[in-house]
């Protein structure tokens, strides 16, 4: 887990709602048992139906009652998608938001020099446990595909369980290995990023620290993504809140008092947190009866993980390389720079996050509209999830912008960092604006299994920005234009993708049939 400053969160998903609509969600959110898995869904209209429901809407003589029906339907399947997205928008801020308190922490006890070194070290940390973000990815399509092939509820269970085993197992194995690299080869690592001599002593404490627990971030992860493809959302949103409290009080214990620890406590604290985080969240699913046994692969599950491992993993590096090149060339622009980059680079993580909701929307409900070419439940869910995307980006941007303008002195007291920092919030407004959409139309494509598009786009838009870093950029908010130039790209192209008609999603919105059991 990691970085968190508790600011300005949840009225962003108000924008599309009415007061009614507001209403439910705040029932929804002090009723932990009001979530989607508590009730049935109807894959080919993806709206919660009751029995009266399903009655009135197949008596084609009354055509007003159908309307009336259809029309209740779609408020629910929001209300649904509202009830699932509040608690994983919860989740999932809570990596960002716990690396902005590291930062804050490290900003006030330690000064420019700290806030400098935590650059390097989150690209060693952060991003290289970015790189295995594949696995959560698999780890959900393949339990959601599972969970809902079933119609009784522990059968729903065990078929999650065993279809999690396979992402369960190799996330361990490779957190294993990833312990050992960083113990072996962090000051390589902080030598090939040309780490000023001074910043590598307090970046290579915090890596190996964080390092240290390889195997339970990676392991975490996965069990989230088991947990959210089966639609529950409310149990892992109480374990990361506990887990996030946990990490502000270590975090005030370690860099504060009674110990000034700087760098190494922040990633203690970071550590430290996500082990709990862990151990609660095996605990819950094996009280829910879907914990997946660890155990070696069968060679039909090696077969269906890597059809979604090898494509994401391709994808997940080509967007790793962008990360890791924006930061570089960041560093480039001297320490004070490199401070304000690391600074507005996590809030920018941290509000980019609010799209990961809406992306995991399409990934939990798309798989069985497209397995099925129901054209008119692909096109509702599609609808209302790019809605609420356009109409989140645009809050979440401005928020995002101002956020930085306002409050950059709560993680530097250097004057020249703050004023570095404000140049570029404008930039920063429409990076978060582009990415949050941009995220949210890649759900879709996740759901779909687009992978070769995916990945011919994704490495052509990579090189493009690694060319502009290169080329163009001697500020910060140039750094930011090349990464918004690359998503907005993705979705722009990817949006005339489907609704040309191209593609799983496109031959599925177009009404193509499905021939020897797959859509042409």
């Amino acid at each position: 887990m990691k970085s968190i400053n508790l600011v300005l969160l949840l009225p962003v998903y108000g924008f599309a709602l009415n007061s009614s609509l507001l209403s439910s969600v705040a029932r929804v959110r002090t009723r932990p048992h009001s979530t989607i898995s508590s009730s049935p869904i109807n894959h080919r209209t993806s709206f919660l139906r009751s029995s009266e429901e399903t009655k009135a809407s197949d008596i084609d003589a009354v055509p007003e009652a159908e309307d009336e029906t259809q029309n209740d339907e779609t408020t629910a399947s929001k209300r649904q998608m509202m009830g699932f997205a509040l608690p994983a928008l919860g989740i999932f801020l809570a990596n960002p938001l716990l690396s902005n308190i590291d930062n804050s922490f490290v900003g006030k006890t330690v000064g420019t020099q700290g806030l400098a070194a935590l650059g390097p070290a989150t690209i060693c940390t952060d991003q290289m446990l970015y790189l295995f973000t594949f696995l959560s990815r698999a780890a959900t399509g393949l339990v959601s595909r599972a969970y809902g092939s079933k119609t009784e509820d522990h059968e729903k269970n065990e078929a999650a369980a065993e279809a999690g085993s396979a992402p369960l197992t190799v996330a361990l194995v490779s957190g294993f290995v990833l312990t050992a690299v960083y113990a072996l080869l962090t000051p390589k690592m902080l030598s090939a990023l040309n780490v000023t001599p001074a910043l590598r002593g307090p970046a290579a404490s915090y890596i190996y620290w964080r390092g240290a627990i390889s195997l339970a971030a990676l392991a975490q992860s996965v069990c989230l993504s088991v947990m959210l493809a089966t639609r529950d959302a409310i149990t892992p949103l109480k374990i990361v809140g506990m887990a996030a409290v946990v990490n502000v009080f270590a975090d005030y214990f370690a860099c504060v008092w009674p110990l000034r620890l700087g760098c190494s406590g922040a990633a203690a604290a970071t550590s430290f947190a996500t082990l709990f985080s862990c151990g609660f969240m095996i605990k819950a699913l094996k009280k829910k009866g879907i914990l997946p046994k660890i155990r070696m692969p069968t060679k039909k599950e090696l077969a269906d993980l890597t059809e979604f491992t090898g494509p994401l993993l391709a994808i997940t590096i080509t967007r790793l390389i962008g990360f890791v090149s924006m930061q570089s060339k960041a560093m480039t622009l001297g320490v004070k720079h490199t401070a304000a980059y690391q600074m507005s680079i996590n809030l920018v993580i941290f509000y980019l996050l609010f799209a990961e909701p809406l992306s995991q929307l399409s990934q939990t409900r798309l798989p069985a509209l497209v397995d099925s070419n129901d054209t008119k439940g692909v096109l509702a869910n599609l609808k209302s999830v790019l809605v609420l995307g356009g109409g989140t980006a645009l809050t979440v941007g401005a928020i995002a912008g101002l956020s930085l303008f306002f409050g950059s002195s709560l993680f530097s007291s250097d004057l020249g960092v703050q004023a570095l920092a404000k140049q570029a919030s404008p930039a920063v407004f429409l990076t978060v604006l582009t990415a949050i959409f941009a995220v949210t139309v890649d759900g879709a494509m996740l759901a779909s299994r687009d992978f070769g598009f995916m990945l011919t786009q994704g490495t052509l838009t990579m090189l493009l920005q690694l060319f502009l870093l290169k080329n163009w950029c001697s500020s910060i908010s140039q750094v930011y234009a090349t990464f918004t130039l690359r998503l907005g790209s993705y979705a722009a192209v990817s949006l005339l993708r489907v609704f040309s008609g191209f593609g799983p999603l496109g031959r599925v919105i177009r009404g193509k049939k499905k021939q020897g059991g797959a859509i042409v």
